[in-house]
């Protein structure tokens, strides 16, 4: 590690530390090639560091969020957090906290405590993070350079990348427009907080931020938040020195929500693995496929014997006449998954760890297990089958009826067996197709830039994925 990173984080650690914060004596913050600023075990420990250990614990004080703008400032373990709305005072006008999403307030924070410089109680924590300046350290695809997204056309992120800048953009210009129109006083202020200042706000909070709901006590956000009609997941926080271990696919973990002896509400990364001396300690973000690692943290996950995490998302229309709201819509699962390999197979970690369809009769039980749709996720194969089945073959797929063994369709049902192997072939071919017409031409090595080359690796394992999927529906 550099000599001004290490000043950087030793600052950090110091500080974190004044406010109740811990990382495990046998640990260290150190610079990775691959993953950057990382947590290992010291490599001078003379033995393994064994498990349950707490790698790390985040007080409530140095978190930074959409809360913090409620009260302009860091949630002090004494402080009256249930003090009524008119009587705190916000760090933006009444008007912008009232019209603005909550999440879109939080990065608006994070510029705030930015623009303060030294003056921000964060600036510890704020100068370990990649620099507005440094654009290449923060930008996610949905910001990358034209060339390096069209490397990206026909996979699930650069469908998304388009969606992603959309948002970005009508919720930067909304809230730009609140400032600007219906605070005076705002007028000139507003010219601070540029577009490329969001941008990486946005970028910090997508890639590094938590659910509160999974890591602030329930009686703190509770009490900030009150019958205001904000959610608790309708923003994430920041957690500094926490959010320094990297994520692993693998790793056995537990965010623990707990009260230490000063009475300051804490986070504890508590690890459930051992690491040798020298080894990277990791937190784990959860199940994500590596379309979600690109867009959120802007890295994939490479394949192995032992575990992959190649997916290509298949993305459920919604039915014609569809009464829902659109918040109750937002809360379902919208998309199904095509795997690399079998959902059975013990590699499959994310696939495998998808909800099984409720409400299934044995009918449809055996034609998902015996109709050659292993790499289909069974909820889409549910999903279709209900859609396009007749009468008589939902009667089927319903009943509760043990003939023939598990790996045989029910009598009835090899036509409709048929019709979903079909549509779902024609889908996954006409994505292959799709991907192979906006294949980028061959470069030699050495002149692709970063993010094409991760772009590149990317779409290699969608076509290997949709290859493998449509090989398995025509045997």
């Amino acid at each position: 590690m550099k000599d001004q990173d290490r000043t950087r984080f030793n600052a950090l650690l110091s500080w974190s530390a004044h406010h109740g914060g811990t990382l495990h004596p046998s640990l260290e913050i150190y610079h990775d090639k691959l993953t950057k600023f990382s947590l290992r075990v010291n490599p001078s420990l003379p033995q393994p560091l064994t498990p349950p250990f707490t790698a790390v614990t985040c007080p409530a004080v140095t978190t930074l969020s959409y809360l913090n703008a409620l009260i302009d400032g860091p949630l002090m373990v004494h402080q009256p957090l249930s003090l009524s709305k008119s009587s705190r005072t916000a760090t933006f006008p009444p008007s912008f906290m009232q019209t603005t999403p909550p999440h879109v307030i939080g990065r608006f924070f994070l510029i705030h405590e930015y623009l303060k410089g030294e003056d921000s109680f964060w600036y510890p924590y704020i100068c370990t993070l990649p620099q507005p300046e440094s654009i290449s350290s923060w930008q996610l695809p949905a910001f990358w350079a034209g060339e390096d997204v069209d490397m990206l056309e026909g996979t699930n992120a650069g469908a998304a990348v388009g969606e992603i800048l959309e948002n970005v953009r009508a919720e930067y210009k909304n809230a730009r427009r609140v400032l600007r129109e219906e605070d005076p006083g705002w007028k000139e202020r507003i010219k601070d907080y540029g577009r490329v200042l969001y941008h990486w706000a946005f970028c910090v909070f997508t890639s590094r931020s938590f659910r509160p709901s999974l890591v602030l006590a329930d009686d703190l956000t509770k009490k900030m938040l009150g019958d205001g009609g904000v959610e608790v997941d309708d923003f994430s926080v920041l957690m500094p020195v926490f959010d320094v271990a990297n994520h692993c696919l693998t790793a056995r973990y537990a965010w623990e929500k707990k009260v230490d002896g000063h009475g300051t509400t804490c986070c504890g990364l508590v690890c459930g693995d051992g690491y040798a001396p020298g080894e990277q300690v990791f937190n784990n973000y959860g199940m994500k496929t590596n379309a979600e690692l690109l867009l959120g943290y802007g890295f994939v996950l490479g394949e192995t014997d032992g575990v992959h995490n190649d997916y290509v998302h298949v993305r459920k229309r919604a039915a014609a006449g569809d009464g829902e709201e659109e918040g109750e819509k937002k809360k379902k699962k919208t998309d199904f998954l095509i795997s690399l390999r079998p959902l059975g197979h013990p590699s499959s970690l994310v696939g495998r760890a998808r909800p099984v369809p409720e409400g299934m009769g044995k009918g449809m039980k055996k034609v998902v297990m015996a109709g050659r749709f292993g790499h289909c996720e069974p909820g889409l194969v549910v999903d279709l089958a209900r859609a396009v089945a007749t009468v008589e073959e939902l009667e089927l797929l319903e009943k509760d009826s043990d003939e023939g063994g598990e790996d045989e369709v029910p009598a009835g049902l090899e036509e409709l067996v048929q019709r979903l192997r079909d549509a779902l072939s024609a889908k996954l071919a006409y994505d292959y197709q799709r991907l192979k017409e906006a294949e980028p031409e061959e470069v030699e090595d050495g002149q692709l830039s970063p993010n094409q080359a991760l772009a590149l690796v990317y779409r290699k394992q969608c076509e290997k994925v949709l290859v493998a999927a449509l090989e398995s529906l025509e045997d």
